[in-house]
């Protein structure tokens, strides 16, 4: 199976080179981002500072196309975001991406800056893995379209993902993340006329979460080798099947709301094994005022019920503006509820600024 899906990505890449010389001399598009970063958690200290720099890069150059997002400062590491080699196959065939690519499973972005809610801290939201994705989009009817997602994953993004998987993995330093993934999502896009959008979708994700032997050197794992191989310990089943709904009715305020419910499983165990569910509504009470291009006021709650443990329910708002078209600020209160707490844990407050370019 892998030695087919290797001979095929040669193929692919050989493809898209051919087709690079034959439309050689398109221009390349830079483009990026200044972040700076205001926040005061509840019993600590406020903070404000340059959160990162972020480049990007894009090229399309006929069929064949190059994205690249380079993250410059987040927390003094530089790293590569999202990036891949892209492949629009002729007719309605679909297109397909290589590298570091967007994993296909439900609401891929809800536009929350941070927190974005439990989805997401649970690596089922907003994710990037190494490996090949597939999109297809085909047009049953001016009103009804389907669309479907396809991804093997072959490793994780990063290191900075792993605390998703703690309680798989307690010792998380022993953690290199998802292994041998493949994840799909297929969605109905629905238009009643001007009066309703509807997307519908659902999502199913299998793959195994690896640990290995080893110890932390300056917050890296460095893996133990025995016979020039790494000793697993304890590999367990990622299984994640998901369906989720986004609905746009036709007001004089535009209004969105989203819904998802997860059912996960990392595990043999019961502690392993459990359900999401997230609600968000977006409102956008300005579109174009002076200076202000926009204004959303956004809503969430999400919700992880393990099987076995304690229930947690995040809560977050956000209000996000857009003003010269470049210039946003994201400014949000947030907390979480464990089970029945007479308090909230993990409250604050944070403002980002974001000047694009």
């Amino acid at each position: 199976m892998k030695k087919k899906l290797y001979l095929m990505l040669a193929a692919l890449v050989m493809m898209m080179f051919m087709a690079s010389i034959v439309f050689a001399g398109e221009e390349t598009v830079f483009s990026g981002n200044l972040r700076l970063h205001y926040s005061k958690m509840k019993y600590s200290e406020d903070f404000f500072g340059i959160h990162f720099f972020e480049l990007r890069a894009k090229k399309q150059v006929g069929p064949m196309g190059i994205f690249v997002n380079e993250r410059i400062g987040d927390g003094n590491a530089n790293y590569l975001y999202e990036g891949w080699i892209s492949y629009k196959a002729p007719g309605s065939i679909g297109a397909f991406k290589l590298g570091l690519v967007p994993v296909p499973f439900g609401i891929f972005a809800n536009g929350l800056y941070y927190p974005k809610g439990i989805p997401y801290s649970k690596n089922w939201m907003w994710e990037y893995d190494y490996g090949v994705r597939y999109d297809g989009v085909f047009k049953a009817s001016e009103a009804l379209g389907v669309n479907a997602s396809v991804a093997y994953l072959s490793r994780e993004n990063s290191a900075g993902e792993l605390g998703a998987f703690e309680v798989a993995h307690p010792d998380c330093s022993k953690c290199t993340g998802e292994r041998d993934t493949v994840s799909g999502r297929l969605g109905v896009d629905l238009k009643a006329g001007d009066a309703l959008s509807l997307k519908v979708g659902g999502s199913m994700q299998m793959g195994s979460l690896e640990a290995v032997e080893g110890e932390l050197v300056k917050g890296k794992l460095v893996p133990k080798l025995v016979d020039g191989q790494t000793v697993p310990v304890d590999d367990q089943d990622r299984l994640g099947i998901a369906g989720d709904i986004t609905l746009s009715p036709k007001l004089p305020i535009p209004v969105t709301l989203m819904g998802e419910f997860i059912n996960y499983s990392l595990g043999e165990i019961d502690d392993l094994k459990g359900n999401i569910i997230m609600g968000q509504l977006d409102v956008t009470p300005v579109q174009k005022m002076g200076n202000l291009d926009k204004a959303t006021l956004s809503l969430h709650v999400s919700m992880d019920m393990p099987t076995e443990g304690k229930q947690v329910t995040a809560l977050v708002g956000q209000l996000r503006l857009i003003m010269c078209k470049q210039f946003n600020i994201f400014a949000q209160v947030f907390g979480n509820m464990v089970e029945d707490a007479d308090e909230m844990t993990g409250q604050g407050v944070r403002i980002w600024f974001m000047y694009a370019f």
